[in-house]
């Protein structure tokens, strides 16, 4: 690969997919606590069982889409930030670029229209 591009309106089309997926996938979790609920109270008759399903969840599952949804966040701030610093990068090289050929057309000693 001789070089590279980033596309900002590419990415955000990424972001919005991917924020299509998280928003599906958040539904689908949030139906977790009604499921939850039903199977604690079918287990009422064995405080063994439902105290062992409350626990499961709360040690292994509820930990698991915590940490499902920090690394979604994640990942979209870290793309967000790292294409900000790619177009401000950008922005800079024109500037400096442009800052170069002003001062090889126009020498910084003499006044400016004097050639």
């Amino acid at each position: 690969m001789t070089h590279w591009s980033i596309q900002p309106s590419g990415v955000v089309a990424v972001l919005k997919d991917v924020n299509t997926y998280a928003t599906a996938l958040g539904e689908a979790l949030n139906g977790l606590g009604p499921a939850l609920e039903g199977a604690l109270a079918g287990a009422a008759g064995s405080p063994a069982i439902g105290g062992a399903l409350q626990e499961y969840f709360d040690r292994e599952e509820g930990p698991r889409i915590e940490g499902m949804n920090a690394r979604i966040s994640a990942a979209a701030s870290g793309v967000v930030n790292a294409t900000q610093a790619y177009v401000n990068g950008d922005l800079e090289m024109a500037a400096n670029a442009q800052s170069a050929s002003v001062a090889a057309v126009y020498p910084p000693q003499l006044p400016r229209g004097v050639q």
